[in-house]
């Protein structure tokens, strides 16, 4: 009988190939949208979180006062530290992950292309006791970010997958299992 984790690689596979799938589609760059991935395994979750800039900074070139750089500061430091999704019991902690953010990156950036589509992408690997019980969980990106205006999350585990969406304000969602 295969493992959890051999069940769980084709997930995260899927999960780590989707920013390369989005930047190869420019159609996929919808301001007030964005999408949470997650795979779920016992009390752990891998999830994905890939939204405009715009959505969570407000503005999607490179920083260019004290105030955008503060904002982009304090997002960023959030992203990271803050639990994309939580048990209703508030029980997940991050243990790792990586914030992108192609308007913060030291790369030459042309302000002359002020269309210039930006993205940023969250990976979180959670930790959550009583996961595996709970039925619905919370997540807190369509409140503290009022631009997002859509949220599409997707989620998978050896229980089975689902979708939904949520709208802005909406925090919480049920599990499909």
């Amino acid at each position: 009988m295969p493992s959890q984790k051999l069940l769980m690689l084709p997930m995260i596979l899927a999960l780590i190939s989707s920013p390369a799938m989005a930047a190869d589609n420019p159609g996929s760059h919808q301001h007030g949208h964005a999408e949470l991935q997650l795979a779920f395994n016992g009390n752990q979750v891998d999830l994905l979180l890939i939204s405009p800039a715009g959505n969570i900074l407000g503005f999607e070139h490179r920083p260019r006062t004290e105030e955008e750089q503060q904002i982009a500061d304090k997002a960023i430091g959030w992203l990271g530290e803050t639990p994309l999704i939580n048990t209703a019991e508030l029980t997940c902690t991050v243990n790792g992950g990586t914030v992108q953010n192609e308007v913060a990156n030291e790369h030459h950036h042309d302000h002359s292309d002020e269309a210039q589509h930006a993205d940023i992408e969250v990976t979180q690997t959670l930790t959550c006791p009583g996961l595996d019980k709970s039925a619905a969980l919370t997540t807190p990106l369509t409140t503290q970010f009022p631009r997002m205006e859509h949220l599409d999350v997707a989620w998978a585990g050896p229980d089975g997958q689902g979708a939904t969406r949520l709208n802005h304000g909406e925090h919480s969602f049920r599990l499909e299992r």
